[in-house]
């Protein structure tokens, strides 16, 4: 799946790349990743379908929230969120910035 793992039944090393964009606006989101509550409960907000077939890497410091703040970028500093499709992984942290 990521052209790295010798198959199918090895978990594959993929991620989901947000980016922020600084404006004079404030900062514009693309793409949201995973939330701080997908990580917290991810039995109560993601398919379990999904968790059993990919079986993410939930960790709260890699969510776009926490790297924003290690940039000194505060969640209501975040004004628009742009998404390019609605998947967990790129639209499950759009709880994360109430402001946007």
């Amino acid at each position: 799946m990521d052209g790295r793992t010798s198959g199918v039944f090895t978990r594959a090393k993929l991620c989901c790349h947000c980016l922020a964009v600084e404006t004079s606006e404030g900062v514009v989101l693309i793409d949201t990743g995973f939330g701080v509550q997908d990580v917290r409960a991810p039995r109560k907000r993601l398919s379990g379908f999904f968790l059993a077939l990919l079986s993410p890497d939930f960790r709260e410091e890699l969510t776009a929230l926490h790297q924003l703040e290690r940039l000194g970028i505060r969640s209501q500093d975040v004004r628009h969120i742009v998404l390019t499709h609605l998947d967990f992984d790129h639209a499950g942290g759009l709880d994360d910035f109430p402001h946007a």
